[in-house]
């Protein structure tokens, strides 16, 4: 991957996360539709329909798969949007594309200040992960 595409890639990352889950979802639903008029409809799609469903109170639970779903898109709803663990696989995608370990942290620590997610000074893994190095006074 080159570094216009690993960049390309960063910011539709940030845009689906951005979406929330419950965006996700739909996009996700409305893609299978699309391709649904090509192709025979798709099991995935109808598993999506049905948990979209359960979610939206439209059908009670009945089984404990319904309220693992239940439970797993109330975790989601109560996640940060942006989490450590995003930044941080975003900053090996800019390593791996060929961004050296300061450039990346420059492109992650920009992204989230552009977007009022101030990185966290003191985390264990200091300026590699998004993190601005605090000047010396």
């Amino acid at each position: 991957m080159n570094r216009d595409r690993a960049l390309d890639d960063l910011a539709f990352m940030v845009g689906c996360q951005m979406m929330g889950p419950d965006g996700r979802r739909a996009l996700r639903m409305s893609l299978l539709m699309e391709m649904g008029e090509e192709a025979p409809g798709t099991p995935e799609l109808a598993v999506l329909w049905h948990e979209d469903r359960l979610m939206r109170g439209e059908r009670e639970p009945v089984s404990v798969y319904d309220r693992w779903v239940l439970a797993r898109a109330r975790d989601a709803a109560e996640r940060p949007i942006f989490d450590e663990h995003f930044w941080r696989m975003r900053r090996v995608d800019l390593i791996r594309a060929g961004f050296d370990r300061k450039e990346a942290r420059d492109v992650i620590a920009a992204i989230r200040l552009s977007l009022g997610h101030a990185p966290a000074i003191e985390n264990d893994e200091g300026d590699d992960n998004g993190n601005l190095e605090q000047q010396a006074a």
